[in-house]
């Protein structure tokens, strides 16, 4: 026997046979559809195979690192929402969208950050007493951005107006950019030290923000063109059709992260920018393989990073305080409401 060689992929594979099970039998049963989503029963399902992992020592699989998610996992998920985006509804409220996004997201991070600050500064959260500020808001960044997975499921469902799905759909799918573009800016601030910025650090971090931001989209929307350019070339060989979509909008992503700058806004760009031109240049055929495999990647990356999320959090290393965990919750709720209705109320007011 050699276990230990096929160890890692046997058991990752395993994961994803016993996931497609589980998510069988979820949508088998209305009942439980109807009262959670499917990715808490992902999640469910990974903290019943770490479980099994941790108590039998039957296995050690590593967890899901942040360069797998980001450089492998993340991708797919992107460009199926950015490709199969309807465009003219998206462009047409785009301003609204930018506003729940951007705006949202930044005060989300900055009233959390500094509400768990100013509480630490009383002791309530015991050993954290007096964490820097900038620690905070690298906290903050990490969660200010709510991926509303299960109130768009809910909204497919029952059918809500099309202008409604298209900004809570529009907004969760750009806040990701606008998270990790904070999250990398705080990470900055924190190496530097709160003690040793000074304006020209705030100046060139908004800069940097809009660098970012902007560049990721320009780059996609330059793949995106690119790729619509090559495709008019393809029709003696349809048969590489999908590859070219698959490719150039990975490279889209990778060419942005090699930069330093955001690969979701540029991998969500350039399915946009592509959809529209490569669908007149290539097969029918080949528009199904396109549509059937990037749901099935999109699908698969989210199975693996909810199942992972479960089986990562079954081992003994975690540090609780129950204090910052249960106020982490509530500001999150309370900000996240207090900054949708104040956006809400401007964007009306603009109209």
């Amino acid at each position: 026997q050699d276990f230990g060689r096929v160890e890692t992929p046997f058991i990752i594979s395993l994961w994803i046979f016993c996931a497609c099970l589980g998510k069988i039998g979820f949508h088998m049963s209305p009942r439980f559809s109807k009262m959670f989503p499917e990715s808490c029963m992902l999640i469910l399902l990974g903290v019943i195979i770490g479980l099994l992992l941790f108590y039998t020592h039957a296995a050690t699989v590593s967890p899901l690192t942040a360069n797998v998610f980001f450089i492998y996992m993340l991708p797919p998920i992107i460009l199926d929402a950015g490709y199969f985006m309807p465009n003219r509804l998206f462009f047409d409220h785009l301003g609204t969208i930018l506003m729940f996004a951007v705006v949202g997201t930044i005060w989300n991070t900055l009233t959390i950050g500094i509400s768990l600050y100013a509480l630490s500064l009383t002791g309530i959260f015991g050993d954290m007493y007096e964490l820097p500020i900038l620690h905070m808001l690298l906290f903050s960044s990490l969660i200010s951005a709510v991926d509303p997975i299960a109130v768009l499921a809910v909204f497919e469902e029952i059918q809500v107006e099309e202008v409604l799905f298209i900004l809570v759909f529009g907004e969760s799918l750009l806040n990701d950019g606008i998270t990790v573009v904070l999250y990398h800016m705080f990470e900055g601030f924190s190496v530097l030290g709160q003690y040793n910025l000074i304006m020209q650090d705030y100046l060139a971090a908004s800069a940097s923000f809009l660098l970012v931001a902007l560049g990721g989209t320009a780059i996609g929307i330059i793949w995106g063109f690119l790729t619509a350019f090559v495709t008019r070339f393809t029709k003696d060989v349809r048969v590489i059709e999908p590859v070219f979509i698959f490719v150039m909008s990975y490279l889209a992503y990778l060419n942005a992260e090699i930069f330093h700058l955001s690969g979701i806004l540029s991998i969500t760009f350039c399915g946009i920018a592509m959809k529209n031109y490569t669908t007149q240049n290539i097969s029918i055929k080949s528009q199904t393989t396109v549509k059937y495999a990037m749901k099935m990647l999109a699908q698969s990356s989210e199975t693996i990073i909810f199942m992972f999320l479960g089986v990562s959090t079954v081992h003994d290393d975690h540090s609780w305080n129950s204090a910052f965990v249960g106020l982490t919750i509530l500001f999150c709720s309370v900000y996240r409401v207090l900054g949708e209705n104040t956006t809400c109320t401007q964007v009306y007011r603009a109209m």
